[in-house]
């Protein structure tokens, strides 16, 4: 199998997520339900996770599958913000609520497409009989500027 193939075979998990992340949006800070969806998927296909929130930082983690080098570092953003609540597939400001919250940044995508990825390189490496760790980083509040930190 090519590498392609791989992540075709977790789109139908990637679009879950992302559709999921979508519908249920929270604010930097408050990301409880999302960060807890990315933990689950990853710990569900073998990955370890590993708590980093802090104070500041309340639903970071760090997801990490396989051995050695190299290491494949993937960020998975996942807040949403406010006043962005839209309607999907609309291409022109319809908010589901009004001043509610959404994905407007796509947020739900990143993190979504970044367990896909993170699940596929898992596969390759292990199919192909390759050392190598890949690590999802679960990026909370990257709107507050702090997450990515």
């Amino acid at each position: 199998m090519n590498f392609l193939d791989y992540v075709d075979k977790y789109e139908p998990i990637s679009r879950h997520v992302a559709e999921t992340l979508w519908n249920n949006p929270e604010l930097p800070g408050q990301e409880e339900k999302s960060c807890q969806l990315m933990k689950d998927i990853l710990a569900e296909h073998g990955f370890a996770i590993k708590d980093v929130a802090t104070e500041y930082i309340p639903y970071a983690f760090v997801a990490e599958c396989g051995h050695g080098k190299p290491v494949i570092g993937i960020l998975g953003e996942y807040d949403a913000l406010s006043g962005l609540s839209q309607t999907p597939g609309v291409a022109e400001k319809m908010p589901l609520e009004a001043g509610g919250n959404g994905q407007g940044c796509g947020h739900n995508s990143l993190g979504a497409a970044a367990a896909g990825a993170a699940l596929a390189f898992r596969d390759y490496l292990k199919e192909n009989n390759l050392p190598g760790t890949v690590r999802y980083y679960g990026c909370p509040g990257e709107e507050y500027g702090s997450g990515k930190v």
